[in-house]
């Protein structure tokens, strides 16, 4: 009985450490080609630095891309947050990629914003790569809660 006892107390400490212990992981999505080559990834990584209102740590990373390709970032957002990116905002450009001569590359990136992008408000967004060679890579829809 005592054993079952300490049993039940140690999966209940177990739970409430796994609860606490785990960091959110962030949102990502895969880049697909539009059209032209290569593919990508997408990690979303919401941040509590501006207290309130939005921040936001993106990472872009391409491969199989055509070298020495640049890509002008972008997302576009709705803040209708139902998982169907309308990209009622058009495209709001993030910066500029430039893949290696093996068809890769990576770009970090920051996003702050203030209101309506508050604490706790969710929202839609997608986001995409385009290439001066013409190649258009873009991510699934993603839903973005503001911490």
């Amino acid at each position: 009985m005592r054993r079952i006892a300490l049993l039940g107390v140690a999966t209940a400490i177990a739970a409430v450490v796994a609860g606490v212990a785990q960091a959110d992981p962030g949102l990502q999505s895969t880049l697909t080609a539009v059209t032209g080559q290569g593919t990508g990834h997408v990690l979303v990584a919401p941040t509590a630095e501006d207290q309130g209102t939005f921040a936001v740590q993106v990472t872009v990373n391409i491969q199989g891309a055509t070298p020495y390709t640049t890509f002008a970032v972008a997302r576009a957002v709705d803040l209708n947050p139902d998982g169907v990116c309308t990209m009622a905002s058009g495209w709001l450009p993030l910066g500029d990629l430039t893949s290696s001569p093996g068809g890769a590359g990576a770009a970090h990136f920051e996003v702050h914003r203030g209101a309506p992008f508050l604490s706790g408000v969710r929202f839609d967004a997608v986001f995409r790569a385009v290439g001066n060679d013409g190649t258009e890579l873009r991510s699934d829809c993603l839903t973005v809660t503001v911490k």
